[in-house]
């Protein structure tokens, strides 16, 4: 079914790229008797993954291929292969013998690439919204034997935003670009709670790509009106999944909240309370239970203008403190890094959240050993990855938790009134 929901959208947007002048044709000559790169889908999503194969080489021959982005700044990287017997080194099941990732990995090479100046990859607009070229290139003893480029379409040509601001509520809205006929389930995204990045307008779009409606709310409300003591009044959500249920196309009895690292807490104590509203939360990379904010104690949810129960400090992951997972009538996404720079015992917190909850058919835990803070971003780009040794765990985390929370959506309710 998962496939079904976004295959229109992806087809016509991967049509109008295809349409622009070049778009989608290789660079450089490739022989079609020769050596030459097979790419399975070109233009292919930014939010999917891509085959490459390098056909018609010689047997036991080493190549290296190499990727590079030019835009502004030089990114490459870079994998050496052994040609197997037929003659076809398979990117997706062939592991590489010098690489900066280890193992089979289809994606590596775009995972991995790396600034020449040693920059991070900061900007969400080039590794996401943006339509990229990826230029690929095989050398064999000492010489360019295949070239092509493969081209990325990025997150804004498959979804389309607009400003909210209406009744006391402020955010974006972002829509699949190919609307269709079926109600859809829709994605209230809890924004602003990564300090430094925009984590929650890059889930809204990365949703909507996939043909998900996301509203990513102004948490703690909206620029140059932002409350410092980062208390979210539950006011402010009952008008967001109140406008969230009022668009056109949107499942009334499927809507999901989405919440990273502080938003954690939020998307699952809303869902929480309020199951009548809500069908399912996403939640990974945070507490499973309500933290007061601090230095300065402050709630970090108020109900008419109430203080609600929060614990104070992370520390404590008991029974008590523990929100009542048991309550949300969908199902739940959530994940922890065994590496994370800013939660190190979230796994803990995520173990007490599930036994409070109990097991359930189609929850999905992500329990990432090696992987870093920012393990929730989209894959497939170098877009906030940490260096070697924990870049390619946090990856394969990303891939994990991101097949599991639009398998998630795109399961069929089983639950009366949803």
């Amino acid at each position: 079914m998962m496939a079904r929901v976004r295959f229109a959208a992806v087809v016509a947007v991967l049509a109008s790229v295809a349409a622009l002048a070049g778009c989608a044709q290789p660079s450089g000559t490739q022989h079609r008797d020769g050596p030459r790169f097979v790419v399975s889908q070109n233009p292919s999503p930014v939010w999917q993954p891509v085959g490459i194969t390098l056909a018609s080489l010689p047997p036991g021959q080493r190549v290296t291929i190499t990727a590079t982005v030019r835009d502004g700044a030089v990114w490459s990287s870079h994998a050496d292969y052994l040609v197997p017997a037929n003659g076809a080194v398979d990117l997706d099941s062939q592991a590489p013998i010098d690489a900066p990732f280890s193992g089979v990995d289809g994606m590596g090479l775009f995972w991995s690439l790396r600034s020449g100046s040693g920059a991070p990859a900061s900007s969400a607009e080039m590794w996401g919204a943006s339509t990229l070229r990826v230029g690929l290139a095989a050398v064999a003893g000492g010489r360019r034997v295949a070239q092509t480029s493969v081209v990325r379409v990025g997150l804004s040509s498959a979804s389309e935003s607009s400003a909210v601001f209406d009744d006391g509520i402020s955010g974006d809205y972002f829509q699949p670009k190919t609307q269709d006929v079926a109600l859809r389930p829709a994605v209230i995204v809890f924004d602003g709670t990564d300090d430094g990045t925009p984590t929650g307008v890059i889930a809204a779009s990365q949703l909507a790509a996939n043909g998900y409606p996301a509203l990513a709310l102004s948490t703690f409300g909206s620029a140059g009106q932002l409350d410092p003591s980062h208390t979210f009044p539950a006011e402010r959500f009952l008008s967001a999944v109140a406008w969230l249920r009022s668009q056109p196309g949107v499942d009334r009895q499927r809507i999901f909240t989405f919440g990273t690292s502080r938003g954690a807490q939020l998307a699952l104590w809303t869902a929480v309370a309020y199951p009548q509203l809500v069908y399912g939360a996403i939640a990974p990379g945070g507490t499973t239970g309500l933290i007061c904010n601090s230095p300065v104690p402050d709630p970090a949810v108020t109900v008419g203008g109430s203080w609600v129960p929060c614990a104070s400090g992370t520390r404590d992951t008991s029974g008590p403190n523990v929100l009542d997972l048991s309550r949300i009538p969908g199902p739940i996404v959530l994940g922890c890094a065994g590496r994370d720079e800013q939660l190190d015992n979230g796994c803990a917190w995520m173990s007490a959240g599930i036994a409070k909850r109990g097991a359930r058919v189609g929850d999905v835990y992500v329990r990432a050993a090696n992987a870093t803070h920012l393990f929730y971003a989209p894959p497939y780009t170098p877009l906030y990855l940490p260096a070697a040794p924990y870049a390619q765990p946090t990856e394969d985390a990303r891939v994990q938790l991101w097949n599991g929370i639009l398998e998630a959506l795109s399961e069929p309710s089983s639950v009366p009134g949803h």
